[in-house]
């Protein structure tokens, strides 16, 4: 008996960067602890302290550049 398979698809999935959101404040300075891939990660580390979140510079002046083409 011949067995017949269809070629199995290999999807890639890239992983979620870990560096777009900076935690913020007095305590960690500029531009922070940016090891965060969620603003949501972030806003939790954040909770109940000084701290807040922003996007990493790198990221922001990133968007900045393409939007000036």
């Amino acid at each position: 008996m011949l067995w017949i398979t269809a070629p199995r698809a290999r999807s890639y999935i890239p992983s979620a960067r870990q560096d777009v959101y900076c935690l913020q404040g007095r305590t960690w300075g500029y531009p922070g602890n940016c090891q965060f891939s969620t603003y949501d990660q972030c806003m939790a580390t954040a909770s109940g302290t000084l701290a807040y979140c922003g996007l990493n510079p790198i990221y922001a002046f990133q968007r900045q550049a393409g939007q000036s083409r």
